[in-house]
């Protein structure tokens, strides 16, 4: 007996572990921290892998463009610029323009920059060694052989110095002569003949022409023709002769030199573009083997970018298996009961109440009860306002036809349902302010029907007013025509039309076109003198200003339907002319 109940207490503290325990592990809570915490820890072990690969990257893109591509570009800057200062070079040979000062065939400044790039080269293994070697071995020839081409053009650009000066000589003895030809061609007592100066003038274009032969045969040929020419035709001139003997002996001993000189040149230039061709490729082929172990390097940082690309690819894989673990668990766990709950929300928002799932002692079951309990209340509360909003639309509806009502008897004559007298003054006032305000005419039409009382005592009382009544209809049809016109009911059997924006004579038109009309229904009226119903009519209009008044108008209407009246009856007359209609 001792020992059950020793062991009592200590059954029931497990009994409460277990619960509490399967509880926490079964909860959506815990289950959804522990998928996030999972997928927390990939997502870091996929971070490190990545900076990891980021860095090893950084390194092998560092090497790869501190060490290879910077030495390739030096190797190809030294190409380039011994072709620049060959190029230099050979431009200052072909230089049309070549003058005292001109400078130099060698720029120092790119011969430095040359020594600056070569100072840069390296060599990691033996084959890129050899390749240095060999342009250190063509550098010196190539150098040497632009300070001779130098030297070879300044011997030339000296002659070319001492040429220049000949040519201004004859050029400046071919004008003495052209100009002896023309004295002697005014004057026959001049003292050379003409045949001289001609033979002169032959020289100098003899001259003239071997400054620009670059054959020995032709130099000599023009020299025994100038020579030839001096001892036969110019022996009696012997200071002429002397004189153009010591050109033609001057021209012929300085081009002969000259042209030594620029095949010296040429064969310079020749030696210095060969040598300038070895270097540079000697520089290209040292290019294209830093070139080559560049490309390799790339290959090899290629391959390593490529291996930390799948570890990446690997965790990265991992990291979204955990997340689409974590997506399902939170689709069927929470989301679809989220989402169930909802249209049944939104059904019962619509209209389409369904049952609200209550079972669970879960966060997602609180909701649907405290809903149920608000949908209940919620309909309790439509009912009493759907029962009020009926009442009140009733009440509303029945407030509205009590208005129509009321604001037709206000404004109409019961019996011929045309504006009543206080709803035709209203109008009146305002289109006489209306007038006022635009300066436009306003005018009205006042007509009675005549004979009416005896109508009435000979055919009844209800008589007359089924007779008002056509009457009242025939006016509104004919009034409906005229632009914000109003027909109205002034009394009795009298009738006035409001016509804004007319003249007395536009107004006169319409009564007469109203009277006419009245005519025309041929109502029997055996009182008349007609023998029909018909109408007396006056018209009035003015321009509404501070010195005149709305009633002086009506007044004037008034009086010119008593016009009509009185010369006969049946007709219009109008309020400022005693000219009846």
């Amino acid at each position: 007996m001792p020992l059950p109940l020793s062991n009592a207490p200590m059954s029931q503290a497990m009994s409460r572990f277990e619960y509490l325990t399967k509880h926490i592990v079964s909860s959506i809570g815990f289950r959804l921290t522990l998928l996030l915490a999972g997928g927390l820890a990939l997502y870091l072990i996929v971070a490190g892998f990545s900076i990891s690969a980021l860095l090893q990257q950084k390194q092998g893109l560092k090497e790869l463009s501190g060490l290879h591509y910077e030495r390739a570009l030096t190797a190809a800057e030294l190409s380039r610029d011994a072709e620049v200062i060959a190029a230099q070079t050979f431009e200052n040979i072909l230089s049309t323009n070549r003058s005292v000062t001109q400078e130099g065939a060698l720029n120092q400044d790119l011969v430095d920059l040359y020594h600056y790039v070569r100072n840069q080269l390296t060599a990691t293994n033996e084959i890129e060694q050899g390749y240095i070697d060999e342009i250190d071995r063509w550098q010196k020839p190539y150098f040497k052989s632009l300070d001779k081409l130098a030297l070879r053009m300044e011997e030339e650009r000296r002659f070319a110095e001492q040429e220049q000066a000949l040519l201004l000589k004859l050029i400046q003895t071919n004008k003495q002569i052209q100009t002896s030809l023309s004295h002697q061609q005014e004057s026959l007592s001049y003292t050379i003949d003409t045949q001289d100066l001609l033979a002169a003038q032959n020289i100098i274009n003899t001259c003239l022409i071997a400054l620009k032969s670059e054959k020995n045969g032709q130099l000599h040929q023009l020299q025994q023709q100038a020579n030839q020419i001096l001892s036969n035709q110019l022996m009696g001139q012997p200071k002429l002769q002397r004189k153009l003997s010591l050109l033609v002996q001057e021209t012929f001993d300085l081009r002969k030199p000259l042209t030594l000189s620029h095949r010296a040149t040429l064969s310079s230039a020749r030696e210095a573009r060969l040598y300038a061709q070895r270097l540079t490729t000697s520089s290209y082929n040292y290019f294209q083997s830093l070139k080559s172990t560049a490309h390799k390097a790339a290959r090899n940082y290629e391959q390593a970018v490529q291996h930390a690309l799948i570890l990446v690819a690997f965790f990265s894989i991992l990291f979204l298996i955990s997340i689409f673990l974590t997506v399902m668990f939170i689709r069927r766990r929470l989301v679809d009961r989220l989402d169930h709950l909802s249209d049944i929300m939104s059904a019962h928002v619509a209209g389409d109440p369904k049952a609200i799932p209550t079972q669970g002692d879960d966060e997602i079951s609180v909701i649907g009860q405290a809903f149920e309990v608000f949908v209940d209340a919620r309909n309790h509360a439509e009912q009493r306002l759907n029962q009020a909003q009926t009442d009140t639309q009733q009440a509303n509806n029945q407030l509205r036809r009590l208005n129509r009502q009321l604001l037709i008897l206000s404004e109409t004559d019961p019996l011929t349902e045309t504006a009543n007298r206080r709803y035709f003054d209203q109008r009146l006032q305002d289109n006489w302010q209306i007038a006022l305000n635009l300066q436009q005419p306003l005018a009205l039409i006042m007509c009675d029907i005549d004979q009416f009382k005896s109508y009435n005592d000979h055919y009844g009382h209800q008589a007359g007013d089924i007779c008002l009544k056509q009457i009242a209809k025939t006016l509104t049809q004919v009034v409906k025509d005229v632009p914000d016109s109003l027909l109205g009911r002034y009394g009795g059997e009298k009738f006035i039309i409001l016509t804004p924006d007319s003249t007395e004579e536009q107004a006169a038109g319409i009564a007469e076109k109203l009277r006419l009309a009245i005519i025309d229904m041929q109502l029997k009226h055996e009182g008349s003198e007609y023998q029909v119903v018909t109408l007396s009519l006056g018209v009035s209009s003015t321009i509404p200003s501070n010195e005149k008044t709305l009633d002086r108008l009506i007044q004037q209407a008034d009086n010119a339907l008593y016009k009509a009246k009185g010369y006969g009856r049946n007709r219009t007359a109008k309020a400022t002319l005693l000219s009846l209609f």
